[in-house]
């Protein structure tokens, strides 16, 4: 074994060693929980902006089939009148 990987053996233990007393698991552990709260407030947010997308798009189908019963009706009205043009200009 040379000299300068012995060197390195040493600054690698003692690199290690520093690392190792420096971890407090208390600490790790706080700022894990803190991570988590994080993405938990994230996540809610994602959440509300789905419900939101959700809610928007089935009220945008609830007036396109309204305006679809409307324009039907419209249709039956103007045959029972006997304006086929208007019928089919209706659908």
């Amino acid at each position: 074994m040379g000299f300068f990987d012995r060197v390195g053996r040493l600054f690698r233990a003692n690199l290690n060693d520093l690392v190792s007393r420096a971890e407090d698991p208390v600490k790790i552990l706080e700022q894990s929980v803190a991570d988590m709260q994080s993405d938990l407030i994230k996540l809610r947010q994602a959440v509300a902006t789905a419900i939101a997308s959700q809610k928007r798009i089935q009220n945008q189908a609830e007036q396109a089939e309204n305006q679809a019963q409307t324009w039907y009706q419209r249709a039956e009205l103007a045959l029972k009148k006997g304006e086929e043009d208007l019928a089919k200009e209706a659908l």
